[in-house]
């Protein structure tokens, strides 16, 4: 990877926030790495890496003295601080509508002083949370975790909160199993009860199709607390998963009465009443929550799943219309949802190529295709089961990770998905 290189005073100050005299000083008192051209009266340039590890030896070592500018770094320092711990507050309430907030409040606490590690970490598992759960796109949000994670260990290599995001990474991004694994497992050696790492765990178990001990880590990480949506969400997704529709509806009821709202704990709904039996209520139910949540592609695919097996097969293709459109408009994560009206439909040999997509995606729902109920009938499908091999460790050899499988998304479930909707219009 090249050095980014700084060619002007005027550059190394900008870089480090300070005027280009104070930059000189430092050079010249306290050994600030600038090189110069043609002796010292020449034209100088730095390189960024190196002012990065002269500035982190400043912070085991001796500090510059400078009354003004410590006063104003000091300040800066404070309120970096007073807003992560501001985040932090957020974050134990977590929900899909201020998981932005929560990462505006970690981005202006990094710009207040880069030398904050956690407001790093705290970015980096906002970004995973918000891919997971549709409100960002993986392949923007797992990167921004990804550098966010690397600028956390170059200030604080051991921080136990930063293994614990580079382990989701592992397993959602990157789908080494093996490495997330030992990961989640290292943090809960530390930290039990950790409510992240515990569910992190859980969702590795649901990929490797052992529900009885994910359900057991979705629980204790919920009641370690109970106010985050998303971990009840869970726990919800898993009974589902273990094919106990009622007891998951009954769930997703006491998520509700607790406040719990959004589109994944809607999704986990839908998903339970098209398996719980196909009746006039459940679609009617289904309808409503849909309506609520219009930008979850995951319930409109739901919706359509529902349409397509309730014999309206015109309203099931006008949402399949719908979420090809959106995908052409570049929005994300809908693979999922098209393989649910595709199934619904009847037509499995399209709905593999779609779950592939998901895989690439980084889809949250993708980690429950051993044991998804509505999937079933996929089980014969050769892609289907090519498709569970690189699911979960005990299949995870060799697989690619999930950002290097992004040509599938493009080029499997094309065109002929659309002259497949046109057949299946003309039947």
């Amino acid at each position: 990877m090249p050095k980014l290189r700084l060619d002007s005073w005027k550059s190394i100050a900008e870089y480090l926030e300070r005027s280009s005299r104070t930059v000189q000083r430092w050079h010249a008192s306290h050994g600030l790495p600038v090189h110069h051209f043609g002796g010292c009266k020449g034209s100088v340039f730095a390189y960024a890496q190196e002012i990065d590890r002269w500035l982190l030896s400043l912070a085991e070592g001796t500090r510059i003295a400078d009354p003004e500018e410590d006063e104003e770094h000091e300040a800066r320092k404070r309120r970096s601080l007073e807003l992560t711990a501001r985040a932090l507050e957020m974050w134990e309430t977590r929900s899909e509508e201020n998981l932005n907030t929560i990462a505006g409040l970690y981005r202006k606490a990094i710009d207040q002083y880069p030398g904050n590690a956690r407001a790093f970490v705290g970015l980096a598992d906002t970004m995973i949370s918000a891919a997971l759960e549709g409100v960002m796109d993986g392949s923007v949000a797992y990167p921004c975790a990804t550098e966010a994670l690397r600028r956390a260990a170059q200030l604080d290599s051991e921080r136990m909160d930063a293994r614990c995001g580079t382990a989701w990474l592992s397993m959602v991004y990157e789908r080494k199993w093996r490495q997330a694994r030992a990961g989640f497992e290292e943090v809960l050696s530390k930290q039990p009860h950790g409510s992240f790492a515990l569910s992190g765990m859980a969702l590795l178990h649901i990929a490797e199709g052992d529900l009885t001990s994910a359900f057991h880590c979705a629980w204790e990480a919920w009641m370690q607390n109970t106010l985050v949506c998303s971990l009840g969400a869970l726990v919800c997704w898993i009974k589902y998963l273990q094919g106990e529709f009622e007891q998951a509806l009954e769930l997703v009821a006491q998520v509700r009465g607790s406040g719990g709202y959004g589109a994944t704990i809607g999704a986990i709904e839908a998903l339970a009443l098209t398996q719980a039996g196909a009746t006039a209520a459940s679609l009617k139910r289904i309808e409503a929550i849909a309506f609520d949540f219009p930008q979850s592609q995951t319930l409109q695919g739901a919706l359509g799943y529902a349409y397509a097996t309730s014999k309206q097969t015109g309203s099931a293709l006008e949402i399949l219309q719908n979420l090809e459109q959106s995908n052409a408009g570049k929005k994300p994560n809908n693979a999922y949802a098209r393989a649910l009206v595709l199934l619904g439909l009847g037509d499995a040999r399209e709905t593999a190529p779609w779950l592939e997509a998901a895989y690439a995606e980084g889809s949250l729902w993708s980690l429950g295709f051993h044991s998804d109920p509505v999937l079933r009938r996929l089980r014969s499908e050769p892609g289907y089961d090519a498709l569970l091999r690189k699911i979960g460790t005990s299949a995870g050899r060799g697989i690619q990770p999930a950002h290097s499988l992004a040509f599938i998304a493009r080029a499997t479930p094309g065109s002929s998905g659309r002259r497949n909707d046109r057949d299946l219009a003309r039947a």
